[in-house]
């Protein structure tokens, strides 16, 4: 890993949300610091991770274009017709907040694909 990501890496604060939802069910994440937070219609959670967990996270993180998430293609359509929850990132690196176009749960763009499932596994 070069320096320049690195100290990007360090000095960078995340916060991200991921929501999933629709008529009568939801799904929320939430990643800050060392601490995953997990809550839907059913269950609620909290899980405090490892540093190298945490950095795995934020490793992922730094290597998303941010300013074009809002831009990104869903690559299913589910949500349209209650085939799937409707999800979206919102990702806040310091004070800047950037949302994700919607898409269906379970299925994000590619370019947020590894963010969604690293979140994914702590909550199993």
């Amino acid at each position: 890993m070069s320096c320049s990501v690195q100290k990007d890496i360090d000095t960078a604060i995340y916060d991200v949300y991921y929501e999933a939802k629709t008529r009568g069910s939801f799904i929320n994440i939430h990643f800050k610091e060392r601490t995953v937070t997990f809550k839907s219609t059913t269950e609620d959670k909290s899980i405090v991770l490892s540093k190298i967990d945490a950095n795995t996270i934020n490793e992922i993180l730094s290597k998303i274009k941010l300013s074009e998430i809002s831009n990104l293609k869903a690559p299913s359509d589910k949500r349209f017709y209650d085939g799937a929850l409707i999800a979206n990132f919102t990702i806040k690196k310091n004070d800047t907040s950037y949302v994700s176009s919607p898409f269906d749960h379970g299925n994000p763009p590619k370019e947020l694909q590894a963010l969604f499932n690293k979140l994914q596994s702590f909550i199993k």
